[in-house]
């Protein structure tokens, strides 16, 4: 059965197989009653989900996942209930577009000089208007037959650090928390912990203190692959930050990245509560040693 609840979801709208509204039908056909679209480095396809829940017995919290870098840590940020029409946001998000898809091109030359040559214009194509980026780049891959799946193109070659990636520009953490609460929101850290072929763990005892004292209100604490006792920890270091603990399926769809089911991952509504408790409080940046 699925949760109730998913606070991580992509579309077209950057590398997820469905446009928004199927998203949300599919999402209101198996019982989840709340879920937040959060497109990497894009909000262009909130206000299509919103349209499409509102004859459906579904809410759309309008969110964002966006991408930041510390020395060689890639940092990906939540952000929750987000006013998406902020000037600066959308400035960010901007020169953010920009830079992935420079980012992008560069992967697809250097895959050529690898010997697997791709059209660009394939890649964007199979984008289709989206937030171009390496998931795109690994379809391309399995349609030229350079490789059979989409989790070979990655674990081959589009890995961070592998023959075909390249580092692109990204903002701080901290920036990322200061755009997000800047534009109303409520930023939460995303997976800080991935298991499965591309294992990482960040180092939280690190992080966290400069990123609570820029204002980050939640981390993720529940998430595919997750186990009990891997929950049960970043639920304790939620406590002790006093950070929300929010969760979801990180679903894409179609085979475009190794994928959660949509719904898959078990949410409490208290996490919904949180944030929208803490999206109200006024002047509530969370202190680490307040």
């Amino acid at each position: 059965m699925a949760s109730r609840v998913d606070l991580h979801l992509h579309t077209k709208a950057s590398d997820g197989a469905l446009r928004p509204a199927e998203l949300v039908q599919a999402a209101a056909r198996i019982g989840i009653r709340v879920m937040a679209v959060t497109d990497h480095d894009s909000v262009n396809g909130i206000a299509e989900a919103r349209e499409a829940a509102c004859d459906l017995p579904i809410e759309v919290i309008p969110g964002i996942e966006l991408s930041a870098s510390l020395d060689r840590d890639e940092i990906h940020i939540l952000g929750y209930l987000l006013d998406v029409d902020d000037p600066s946001l959308q400035k960010a998000l901007r020169r953010l577009q920009e830079d992935r898809l420079a980012q992008a091109q560069a992967m697809v030359d250097r895959l050529g000089a690898l010997g697997h040559p791709l059209q660009w214009d394939r890649v964007m194509a199979i984008a289709n208007g989206g937030s171009v980026g390496r998931p795109h780049i690994a379809k391309a891959l399995v349609e030229c037959g350079a490789v059979t799946s989409v989790d070979e193109a990655f674990s081959r070659f589009l890995r961070r650090g592998g023959p075909g990636y390249v580092e692109g520009p990204k903002i701080l953490p901290q920036e990322a928390v200061r755009l997000i609460r800047e534009a109303h929101g409520v930023p939460s850290l995303a997976h800080p912990i991935i298991v499965g072929a591309s294992d990482y763990h960040l180092d939280l005892d690190r992080l966290l203190p400069t990123m609570v004292e820029a204002g980050l209100a939640g981390i993720e604490t529940y998430y595919k692959g997750y186990t009990q006792e891997i929950t049960a920890s970043l639920c304790g270091i939620a406590e002790q930050y006093r950070l929300v603990p929010t969760g979801g399926s990180d679903f894409h769809g179609g085979g475009v990245v190794a994928d959660a089911e949509l719904g898959g991952v078990e949410v409490p509504w208290e996490s919904v509560e949180r944030l929208r408790a803490r999206k109200h409080e006024s002047g509530s940046i969370p202190m680490a040693f307040q």
